[in-house]
């Protein structure tokens, strides 16, 4: 299986809520930028799941034009504080080969280093609108790699 982590793009500093925390116009540019990046890869995306802060949102739009067919799945599991277990579970009943998944910090640190390091104290960082693509023959703590990073 193919797992694709994208962290959103620079967001404002504030907002009502930080659920409504928008890209700001440096932020929709990096997003332009590394969406750009992942089509020169030519990827092949199952579902696309994103966290329903307006900022992934974003993000994501820059993304869902590489794949006219998918509706983009709004997951609030995965916003910042999200459940990197649960998540796992999930992802393991799909039967999918390839999801992209638009989320936040520390979520997407938490995941990374759970499923490369098989712990989350390694905290990787996962910087803004980076993608991280790993590969991983089974969904569990420890059995991904790393295949490739596309930063804007």
């Amino acid at each position: 299986m193919l797992l694709y982590l994208l962290r959103h793009a620079i967001a404002e500093g504030s907002a009502e809520s930080d659920s409504a925390r928008e890209l700001t116009p440096k932020g929709m540019d990096q997003a332009r930028s590394v969406a750009k990046k992942f089509n020169q890869r030519s990827p092949q995306v199952d579902r696309v799941i994103c966290s329903p802060y307006t900022r992934a949102q974003q993000t994501a739009a820059s993304i869902m034009p590489l794949f006219p067919g998918l509706d983009l799945t709004l997951d609030a599991g995965i916003a910042p504080d999200g459940d990197v277990y649960g998540l796992m579970d999930a992802i393991e009943s799909y039967d999918l080969q390839q999801v992209l998944l638009v989320s936040h910090n520390p979520f997407l640190s938490n995941l990374l280093s759970l499923l490369v390091d098989g712990t989350t104290e390694t905290r990787r960082a996962v910087d803004n609108a980076t993608l991280h693509c790993i590969s991983m023959d089974v969904v569990a703590p420890g059995c991904a790699e790393i295949l490739y990073i596309l930063e804007p």
